[in-house]
């Protein structure tokens, strides 16, 4: 099992992937999140989408379980990568922090204006 993710960006393609690979995974994850397979590209290049992905896979644990697995990382390397993601996101101390509740369905098509 390897101990790092080479990039965020590498991370996400392969939750991407894993999900796309079987058809109940992409279903759950299309009705969940509200997005479809005509509309994810365009909600990938906005901001946040990379987090909300992670958010995704890490709120259900026997997913991420499979997902790791299958990536051969450790699961914690996710929430690593997420914690950092996180970070960088910080707003200043003036602004008031969203929640990280999760985005229910179609909160996050919603949320990237693909909904």
């Amino acid at each position: 099992m390897s101990d790092t993710v080479q990039s965020t960006e590498d991370l996400i393609a392969r939750v991407l992937q894993f999900l796309a690979a079987d058809p109940g995974r992409a279903a759950r994850f299309f009705n969940v999140t509200g997005l479809t397979a005509k509309n994810i590209r365009a909600a990938a290049s906005a901001s946040g989408f990379a987090a909300s992905i992670l958010d995704y896979v890490l709120e259900d644990e026997p997913l991420l379980r499979v997902f790791a697995a299958e990536a051969e990382i450790a699961p914690s390397e996710l929430l690593r990568v997420r914690a950092g993601m996180e970070r960088r996101e910080e707003a200043p101390p003036h602004q008031k922090r969203r929640s990280s509740t999760p985005l229910g369905a179609s909160n996050l098509a919603r949320r990237f204006g693909a909904g």
